[in-house]
């Protein structure tokens, strides 16, 4: 299945929107615990979601969210795509 072709489940629309962003965690240490290892990644949870402030250029005006990582994807072209909520 590629990505084009994956159910989408969202809760509200979404409208296309190319710009720059950029992202950055807090300075904070995050506890987690593991649920499944191998010798390339790792599976992690932890108490709370991970907070990231971003930043978009929208309208010619740089606004600032902050937001929180819900999901991460590997992309068919090796790519990785994000989501987050704020």
């Amino acid at each position: 299945m590629t990505d084009m072709e994956k159910k989408e489940k969202r809760a509200s629309e979404r409208r296309l929107l190319e710009t720059e962003v950029t992202f950055q965690t807090e300075d904070d240490i995050y506890m987690a615990r593991s649920v499944d290892l191998s010798d390339i990644g790792i599976r992690l949870i932890t108490e709370k979601p991970v907070d990231i402030r971003i930043q978009i250029k929208e309208d010619d005006k740089l606004v600032q969210y902050d937001a929180q990582l819900v999901w991460a994807r590997l992309k068919d072209d090796g790519t990785m795509e994000y989501g987050l909520r704020y």
